[in-house]
Formats: C-alpha cells, structure tokens, sequence
C-alpha cells in the first residue's frame, strides 16, 4: 500500500495519542485539545485526497482500479462517468446525490479510510457546474493524476485544465500516460517527448511522466501465480513508488505529524505536573475528593438518563405536530380544493412541509425552554449541596450560584436557539416533500383522466344532440355525471389514503428525527455544565491534586514520553 512507512509512523503516534487521553482521563487533566474539531490530531486523521483528471475514455477509472488492486470505480468502454465522483467509506454501500454535478459513493473498503477517491468525467466533457466542483476539491487534494490516454495525449481540455493549476497545487500532480499496452516502445518514447514539450510550452517546466498499462497492473496484481514481468512492463512501480515518495515526503502532512507531536507532548508535559501535585497533596483530602468524585459520577448517570428521556420527548413532539400538519393536509385535498389544484400549480406538498418545519421548530424551542429552566434548577440545587462541603473540607469561600452563573442564561437562551435550528434543517432533511409530491402529482393525474373523461362525455352529449340523435346526448350526460361521480369518490379515497401515509411516514420518522436531535442536545447540555463547572474551579483542582498517580501510572508516562521523542526524531 502506498506511504507505508508514513502510515506506520500515523499509527505508533495515533497509539500513543491514545495512550496520553487515556492517562489523561485517569488523571483528569484536560486532553481534548488532542480530538478537539480542528486539531492537529483531527487533521492527521483526514484521508488522502486522490482526484484523476483526463479525457473522456483515457482510462481514469481503471488506472484508480489498478493502483489500489481492486474494482473501486466502474470501468466502460461507453463513457460512464456523468458526475463527479467522491468515493468514502461507509458501513453500507450506496449513493448519495450532492446537486446535479456531484455524487458521493459509498464504499466498504477499508483502503477508503485512509484514501478518498474523486473520479471526474471527460474534462474534454465537463459542464461548468462539474468544473466548479472539481476546482473545489483541487486545493486541497494530496495527489493530482493527470491521465493522457495513448491515442490522443494532447487534448486540449486536459491542459487548459492543468495550465489554469497554480504553482502550489501542480506540485501534487503526476503525469500518467495511460493504455501504453496499445504502443510499441519507440511510439511510446515519440509520444512521451511530444507531452513534455507541450507542458513545457503551457507549464515552463518538463514534468516526468509516467507511461502504465492500468489493465495490464490489474492483471498482474490479481494473476493466482503472480506474474513479475507483466508487473514491470505495465510501468506501475516507478508510478507508485513515486506516489508513496509523495505521501511521506507531503510538507503539509509532515508538518501536521510534528504539531502532534508537539500538542501530544504539552499534554504529557501536564500530565506530569499533575502526578506531582497530586502525590504531594493525597494525604489530606483524599477521602473529601472519593466522596465527591462519587457524587459527579453518580451524577454523570443521572443527566445521561435525562438526555435519553428529553431526546425520546423531541420525537413525541415532531410526530404531535405532524399530525396537526396531516389534518391541514386534508383539508388541502377536500373535493373543491382539488378540482382548483387541476388549473393551477401543485404547492400543497412545499405549504405543508413550510407549516410542519415551522410548527416544529415552534414546539422543540418550547421543549428546550422547559429543558433549559430545568437544567438551570438543577445545577442549583446541587451548588447548595456542595458549598457546606466546600467550607468544611477545603475552607474557601464558595462562589455565590446567582451572581457567578449569569452565563448560563445566556445557555438557555443558545440551547433553545441551537434546538430550534437543528429542528428545522433536521425536518428539512427528511425529504418528507419528495414523497408528498410523488403522491399528489399521481393524484392530480388520475384526476384529471377523470376530468377529461366527464368533458369528452358532455362533448359528445352537445355533438348528438346538435345532430338531432335522440337518446344519445342523454346517455353521454348520464356517463359524464357518473364519471364525475367515480372522479369524487377517488378524491374522497385518495385523500384518506395520502393522510394516512403521510402520518405512517411520521411515525417511521420519529426516531430518526429524534437521533439527528442527538448532537446538538447533547452539546446544549454539556454546555449548560461548561457553565456550571465555573463554579466548580476550586473543587476541581482540589479533585486534580488528590487524585493518586502510582508508580505504574508515572511508567507508563515515561514509556509514551521516549516513545513520543523516537516518533519525533523519526519524523
């Protein structure tokens, strides 16, 4: 696999990364800078990003195939490829439109957490949404294959695509030329001396290029007895082994290894100041800090079984107000309301999801109101709990709740606020539209056959009868009039049936509403207890200072320490 040497210095600092939070937790010194949204850690997590340019049919997705030794992206010799496409890994294997231009696939490949994969159609056949799309990924892509295909390697599109690159990101490109299989040597050479001139010309530099035969790579990689010649002659070692020069020698990923190992050593440099601290002061308080490390524990617990119940309530109140939404639906379709909707624009489905969006967004701000008053009165009554404790055993003046705490105000006021933007985007994301309007645009079609079966029966009726024909406009009245009825009776039936589904809907949609809820509730309540821990300075240095770090604890810091300093001298 490509940058072993870089993943496998990845993984010894990822381990020792984790053994520092996990030491950190039993010492309570604060880690999360290592994990915090942003971090240099986080960075060193994102996966490489591999984007592969070139004509249409040039051999891009095999050539992605080939280099992984497997059958990641669709391979046809009809042009296939009608979006940009950004392969992930995901535990089920599926495709998720993003706007007409770009499609993320996901993957149960294991090779796609570490690499993501962005396969692009023809450049000679890129629209301009297709193109802004690519020019988006450009920036921050770690390796740029340019394919040229043997046939044809001075296409134009490819190098207005190359020359627009600036300096910064061509340094990522590599120079493929692909199906070589297809050429004899001497062509190759002619061609290879043809695609430098030319990128000198438009680049001012001659870049190496790489001649490779994707199919031919596949094969010897997926060949039972292995086959070392046809390995050498598809022109892939060179190609990789400069790719994996790439990987390791990154400026940008090298340097995101030493801020982690500088963040990770600040961390361990705490650490250690705590094991001191602590030790020193164990002794005296250690029993006061047990009692109280058991209280925040137990409740810990108690706020967890809260957070489950609250978040159970906000599916109640989106399926409350969806059914208040289905009876505004109903009375959208009544018969007369439905003849009308024949003649205009269908918009009950977008009236009912703006009524639903807003009407739930109206009910989980109140929730969170309630939530927020009763998470302020919480941390109240456990304050007044604490502060006797506090005097006796750590003789300080404990902070007064009412003058100290007048952020958490402001936390309900954001707790609310957060909840009721999640709320909105999250009903937004359920796609409840899409399936009202499948629904009612089938409605509307059958209703109108029946429209049209009533007129072309009254029309008939005027026809004979202005024929002098004696009983046929009575008969071509009597089948409009019972056509019309038959028309009624669908709309009365329809509409219950869209009711009901569109409720049944709800109920399946509960939970998942709920569950998109999860994050920013949780964040909302850890919040509120951000807040709240201003209170708890004093004691929570006091919990810092007694909690005992034994003799195994202070090896197993130096251990990750002298592990950290070889990863560091390593890099």
């Amino acid at each position: 696999m490509f940058g072993e040497r870089y993943f496998a210095t990845r993984q010894r600092l990822i381990d020792v990364v984790a053994g520092v939070q996990s030491l950190g937790d039993e010492c309570a010194t604060e880690t999360s800078e290592l994990e915090a949204e942003g971090s240099s850690f986080q960075s060193l997590l994102n996966p490489f990003l591999w984007i592969v340019c070139g004509e249409v049919n040039s051999g891009k997705s095999t050539l992605l195939n080939a280099l992984f030794g497997q059958s990641i992206c669709p391979v046809s010799d009809i042009p296939d490829t009608k979006t940009v496409q950004h392969y992930h890994v995901g535990p089920v294997e599926k495709n998720v439109g993003d706007g007409p231009d770009l499609e993320h696939r996901f993957r149960r490949l294991d090779l796609l957490r570490d690499f993501h994969l962005v396969d692009t159609p023809g450049t000679n056949k890129l629209s301009d949404g297709q193109l802004t799309v690519i020019e988006g990924f450009l920036p921050v892509a770690d390796v740029l294959l340019f394919v040229f295909p043997v046939e044809n390697p001075w296409g134009a599109a490819t190098w207005q695509l190359i020359s627009r690159l600036p300096e910064s990101q061509l340094e990522n490109a590599v120079f493929v030329l692909q199906q070589c299989d297809l050429k004899d040597e001497a062509d190759i050479e002619v061609i290879l001396g043809h695609i430098r001139t030319l990128a000198e010309q438009k680049l001012g530099f001659l870049p190496v290029v790489y001649p490779v035969s994707g199919k031919m790579a596949m094969e010897a990689k997926h060949s039972e007895t292995g086959s070392s010649h046809l390995w050498r002659k598809s022109g892939f070692p060179p190609l990789e082994s400069h790719i994996s020069r790439r990987i390791l020698s990154n400026p940008a990923r090298q340097e995101i290894l030493r801020e982690s190992v500088r963040a990770t050593e600040s961390v361990l440099r705490r650490i250690e100041e705590q094991i001191d601290t602590r030790t020193s002061n164990l002794d005296s308080d250690e029993r006061f800090l047990r009692e109280l490390e058991n209280e925040l524990d137990a409740r810990r617990e108690g706020v967890a079984r809260d957070l489950s119940g609250g978040l159970t309530g906000l599916g109640d109140v989106f399926l409350n107000e969806g059914k208040k939404a289905a009876i505004d639906l109903s009375a959208h379709m009544a018969i007369p309301q439905s003849i009308i909707s024949l003649f205009k624009e269908e918009t009950i489905p977008s009236t009912i999801e703006k009524s639903l969006i807003e009407a739930v967004k109206k009910a989980v701000e109140q929730r969170a109101t309630n939530d927020g008053g009763d998470l302020v009165q919480s941390c109240r009554t456990h304050w007044e709990t604490v502060v006797p404790r506090l005097r006796e055993n750590l003789d300080v003046n404990a902070p007064d709740f009412e003058k100290d705490t007048e952020s958490l105000a402001g936390a309900s006021n954001r707790f609310v606020e957060r909840l009721g933007v999640a709320a909105r985007h999250a009903v937004g994301h359920l796609r409840i539209r899409s399936a009202l309007d499948m629904q009612m645009e089938n409605r509307r079609i059958i209703l109108r056959q029946f429209m049209i079966g009533v007129l072309c029966s009254l029309i008939f009726a005027g026809v004979s009868g202005g024929l002098g024909w004696s009983w046929w406009p009575w008969i071509g009245v009597g089948i409009g009039f019972l056509t019309l009825l038959a028309a009624a009776g669908y709309a009365a039936t329809s509409r219950k049936f869209v009711c009901r589904d569109f409720i049944e809907r709800l109920e399946d949609l509960r939970q998942p509403f709920a569950n998109s809820l999860t994050d920013d509730y949780k964040d909302g309540v850890r919040e509120f207890y951000v807040e709240y821990g201003g209170l708890f300075e004093i004691v929570r240095r006091r919990i810092v200072d007694q909690k005992l770090l034994l003799k195994p604890r202070l090896e197993r810091w130096n251990n990750l320490f002298l592990e950290l300093k070889a990863i560091d001298q390593e890099i």
